[in-house]
């Protein structure tokens, strides 16, 4: 169906005489008829320059191109080519049918721009604001929240091929801070892979141990202050750190645990190692969703690192769908990764509920914390046989956070009956509690969760994994750009799309 005829709009343009040859009820059609309510010129005119330069593509041609390459998946070359033969392409974009195309390489100077200005977001921000408008999105919302990776498009390298890549990178960045001596003696690692026998353990260690040694030297040579290869050099500085250690006699060796937030990529240094499950391994980034449970339109995304806790990506998200203006978050839907006392808090903080399943205490087959009466207010632990403690002191779980651990005296243990279901066997000291600051909190939401409504609310839950799906055949799952924050952007132009297309499904567009 052919939409209102802006009457400033050119005659020519392919959508107004080709529009027996775009297809009918596409995304092209749509975006061709109602694109001028998402992109506008005047949000991208501070992009260009008002008196100086060649002619350009108006920027909301560009935007339009952008969101139908995302839409179909092409390259820069591809996206070039059907600028210029495809029908339903320049009807989406709104030009007229003589148009001679956009060059690939405008793609990556828009995209820059746009990064660089802060504007990537325009087009998503415009789909939300158009579902206000329409009603659609309105009043206090329940939403779902989830995390999904995406792979890297860095190169992944092993400590060697880490160290060479920084290497090369800052001595091409130190220019002439570094003596001749040390530029000889970092030659042989700035070209191909060393011809060594990698079979061998001894010859790789030897190679090693070079190679950390000319590391350290240009370190030492470009220093601490700020330079142009103070950001390669920091790398190098942090993969040698992470990567190796000494061995008994000093020597530098394969470091035989895997560092935290180890640096995996020097193509990419932003690439971490990421874990979506225990058997689910990946690297590269993690991107976080917001839906709206109701109409399913994407309420927010974020990039992080691909080592990031899911649990702390929530906050933000919210903090950025609160800002549409006519809406509010009121419940967030999780799963158990978003569970912790530290998470609930500041959803409280931000005025809503946070509805995720806690995960159950186990004990080895012996009573679990859980059956414990835990009264936070007198400070006393009851346990099942009956027995009470108010001994306790300071101390932190296994991740850190602070709490109280009550401790049961031995002589009590050692004469209950019940023992064989509380201790262990081999231990000689009586039964200890750790209590959180949360603890309260964590035990409301796990008697919450009994209740029906409750769990039938959690069940839809599930809603949101087809979104992040229809994220991914739109390009979510692996990075094309390298950096996060260019990655965001691609995630933007997805969600922007995703959103597009549920607003003509909702009825958001009217002739």
């Amino acid at each position: 169906m052919l939409g209102r005829v802006d009457p400033q709009a050119s005659l020519l343009e392919t959508r107004l005489i080709r529009r027996h040859l775009v297809t009918k009820g596409s995304f092209y059609e749509r975006l061709a008829n109602y694109g001028e309510q998402i992109v506008k010129d005047d949000d991208y005119a501070h992009l260009y320059s008002q008196r100086m330069g060649r002619p350009s593509v108006p920027p909301s041609v560009m935007v339009r191109a952008m969101l139908c390459a995302t839409h179909d998946q092409t390259s820069d070359a591809e996206t070039s080519r059907r600028t210029r033969v495809d029908a339903d392409w320049k009807a989406a974009m709104g030009v007229d049918d003589d148009f001679e195309g956009i060059g690939a390489t405008t793609f990556s100077l828009m995209r820059a721009r746009m990064v660089a200005s802060e504007v990537d977001s325009k087009p998503f921000e415009a789909t939300l604001t158009k579902a206000v408008e329409a009603g659609i999105l309105k009043g206090r919302l329940t939403t779902i929240i989830d995390s999904s990776p995406i792979h890297g498009a860095g190169a992944v390298a092993d400590t060697y091929e880490l160290i060479r890549g920084f290497l090369k990178k800052t001595i091409k960045a130190s220019g002439a801070a570094l003596t001749s001596g040390t530029l000889a003696a970092a030659g042989p690692y700035l070209g191909s892979k060393p011809e060594i026998d990698w079979q061998e353990p001894q010859a790789r260690k030897a190679h090693l141990g070079r190679l950390v040694g000319v590391a350290r030297t240009v370190l030492s040579e470009v220093g601490t202050e700020a330079s142009p290869a103070t950001e390669a050099a920091g790398l190098l500085a942090q993969v040698v750190e992470q990567d190796t250690e000494p061995d008994p006699e000093g020597n530098p060796q394969i470091r035989q645990s895997v560092a935290r937030d180890r640096v995996v990529s020097h193509s990419d240094p932003q690439m971490r190692h990421g874990r979506k499950s225990s058997s689910r391994r990946f690297n590269g980034h993690k991107m976080d969703v917001l839906t709206d449970e109701s109409t399913e339109l994407v309420l927010g995304v974020e990039v992080r690192a691909g080592n990031a806790a899911d649990g702390a990506g929530l906050v933000p998200l919210v903090e950025q769908a609160n800002k549409i203006e006519g809406v509010e978050v009121q419940t967030v839907l999780g799963d158990m990764a978003y569970s912790e006392g530290d998470v609930r808090e500041q959803i409280e903080q931000n005025g809503a509920t946070l509805l995720a399943k806690v995960p159950s205490v186990t004990n080895q087959g012996r009573y679990p914390k859980t059956d414990f009466d835990i009264d936070t207010g007198a400070g006393r632990v009851t346990c099942p046989a009956g027995q009470s403690t108010t001994r306790s002191k300071k101390a932190k779980d296994h991740q850190g956070h602070p709490g109280l651990l009550f401790m049961f005296p031995a002589e009590i243990c050692a004469a209950c009956p019940l023992r064989h279901l509380c201790v262990k066997p081999t231990r000689i000291k009586g039964r200890t509690i750790f209590v959180g600051r949360h603890h309260q909190r964590i035990a409301a939401a796990r008697k919450a969760q009994q209740d029906p409504e409750i769990r039938a609310l959690l069940r839809r839950r599930a809603k949101i994994e087809r979104k992040i799906d229809h994220l991914q055949d739109l390009g979510a799952r692996k990075a094309r750009y390298r950096g996060r924050r260019k990655t965001r952007l691609q995630i933007l132009l997805a969600a922007a799309v995703a959103n597009f297309k549920r607003l003509g499904v909702l009825g958001a567009f009217q002739p």
